[in-house]
């Protein structure tokens, strides 16, 4: 009788198992899972400006009379279209980006860190200006040439 009872109380967890789904734990302890990966933050401005998101390889778009930052993202980048003469915030700007100035009359896009000091200045002359971008706090459009 004591075997019968035995084994009945052996078969209980495997029919428990049958009936809600769940498999009874291994005596090899926990099971280790995939941990879900945290999405890096997109990048933004403040106050917002023009964007684009563009794929890895492809041009970078930006009009005459706009300062555009291209800031990596994912498998491609954020391209930033700055046009007004005015300090913009920016937050999430991670890694090597290009600054291209196609301001006109000789204005400058400068940019600085949260301390406020400048860490650079990109002239007007159309080209791409490869910069660090993780110290960047701000981009300020001014008529005054670098």
């Amino acid at each position: 009788m004591t075997r019968k009872i035995l084994a009945a109380a052996g078969a209980v967890p495997a029919l428990l198992a049958l009936c809600i789904g769940v498999a009874p734990a291994a005596s090899a302890g926990p099971v280790p899972t995939a941990q879900p990966r945290a999405a890096a933050a997109v990048p933004t401005t403040s106050p917002t400006v023009e964007y684009v998101y563009v794929p890895g390889g492809a041009a970078t778009p930006c009009p005459s009379q706009y300062a555009c930052v291209s800031v990596p993202y994912g498998a491609g980048y954020y391209v930033f279209k700055f046009i007004a003469y005015r300090t913009y915030t920016v937050s999430n700007w991670v890694g090597t980006g290009a600054f291209l100035n196609r301001q006109t009359g000789g204005a400058a896009a400068r940019y600085d860190n949260a301390g406020g000091n400048q860490l650079g200045c990109v002239p007007a002359d159309g080209q791409h200006h490869w910069i660090n971008l993780t110290p960047v706090y701000r981009v300020r459009l001014t008529s005054t040439p670098c």
